[in-house]
């Protein structure tokens, strides 16, 4: 038994001489583990084991060393640990009595302290937005490559989004889209989009934002077996266009993590759910039952937080989380949008130890 910090764990020994970080077993150059020098066996046993404070010290039975902080035991072992940002569940009330998440460009761009604030902010809000940036499309992409690589998509790498039906999509007209979150027709959709607001001579236009992880737990607590549907039922989305494209996915549109439960994901977008050919007729009734418990929590107003962006604004949103639409507008509406993928931001994120 090891005393880890908040539980105590039995952990085979099988793992313990798996993850043995000595420069025999691991490289800590590469970071990869030397695999031709494992020995692994349920039978290994260990000659002595002793511990030290927060040092963990084993000597196996062939002679080999190995030892472990407890700390890294606590971050690495079954269950895997939490993420170190606590992630706060929002309705539209709740994130009204927080400081809006916002951080200047010129601090996000020239220190690590205001990167790592940005990525804090979306572990844990799902959303921030960096101001006081230049009102250009090429800026969108500077603030967007601070983090990581910028993801292609149909729609180019950056693209101006105005009412003018340039892309087969309803974000290229000016009527109003309710919640959904994008690219649910892509096996794995985009982690993070970001919207910058370039020019608009009308009215309208707010942007709307939902908590979509909140919204399913609350579908958690209130109807567990319409949550299991959506997390074990896939079901088809789709993109067309004129230009040959035909993009189709299957997907949950929620999941979870198989080791804590933790929702990771909420693909959810009504506009582009593809024919209903995934799910059998004796499913079908739970399957719109449950769909529709769902939306009717996302499209409730208690959960809208709408905030009006202005040029230089740039909002940064977790696409696997936090869902966006929009008010419907007058006037000519001009943005620039791109998308993130989702490893490589959160690989940012843990790179600064946010993760």
């Amino acid at each position: 038994m090891v005393h880890l910090v908040g539980r105590d764990a039995e952990i085979p020994f099988v793992w313990l001489r798996d993850h043995c970080r000595c420069e025999v077993c691991y490289n800590a150059v590469t970071f990869q583990k030397n695999v031709e020098n494992y020995v692994l066996t349920e039978d290994l046993a260990a000659r002595e084991v002793q511990m030290n404070g927060e040092c963990l010290k084993i000597t196996w039975q062939d002679g080999h060393i190995s030892t472990y902080s407890l700390q890294w035991i606590s971050r690495n072992f079954f269950p895997q640990q939490e993420s170190i940002v606590k992630q706060f569940l929002w309705d539209g009330n709740l994130i009204k009595s927080q400081s809006l998440p916002c951080v200047p460009c010129n601090v996000y761009l020239k220190t690590d302290k205001g990167l790592q604030e940005v990525l804090s902010n979306i572990l844990k809000y799902g959303f921030c937005i960096v101001n006081e940036v230049s009102v250009t499309e090429e800026s969108t992409g500077t603030v967007a490559e601070r983090i990581c690589c910028i993801l292609e998509t149909v729609f180019g790498r950056l693209n101006t989004v105005k009412p003018d039906l340039q892309f087969n999509d309803t974000a290229y007209t000016s009527i109003a889209i309710g919640a959904h979150t994008d690219t649910t027709y892509y096996t794995l959709p985009a982690g993070i989009q970001l919207f910058h607001i370039l020019h608009h001579d009308g009215k309208g236009g707010e942007s709307l934002l939902v908590d979509g992880f909140n919204a399913a737990e609350k579908l958690r607590g209130s109807n567990p077996k319409y949550f299991e549907t959506l997390v074990r039922t896939v079901i088809p989305h789709e993109f067309q266009d004129k230009r040959g494209h035909h993009l189709y996915s299957l997907g949950t549109v929620l999941s979870v993590d198989s080791c804590t439960q933790q929702l990771t994901l909420v693909r959810f977008n009504p506009y582009d759910r593809a024919p209903l050919n995934t799910v059998s007729a004796e499913e079908i009734p739970n399957f719109y039952a449950s769909y529709d418990a769902l939306k009717q929590i996302i499209w409730n107003k208690d959960n809208y937080f709408w905030l009006k962006l202005q040029p230089g604004m740039v909002l940064l949103v977790d696409n696997w989380r936090v869902l966006h639409g929009r008010s419907a507008f007058t006037g000519n509406r001009i943005f620039s949008s791109c998308y993130l993928p989702r490893d490589e931001w959160r690989s940012r994120a843990r790179s600064l130890e946010l993760l």
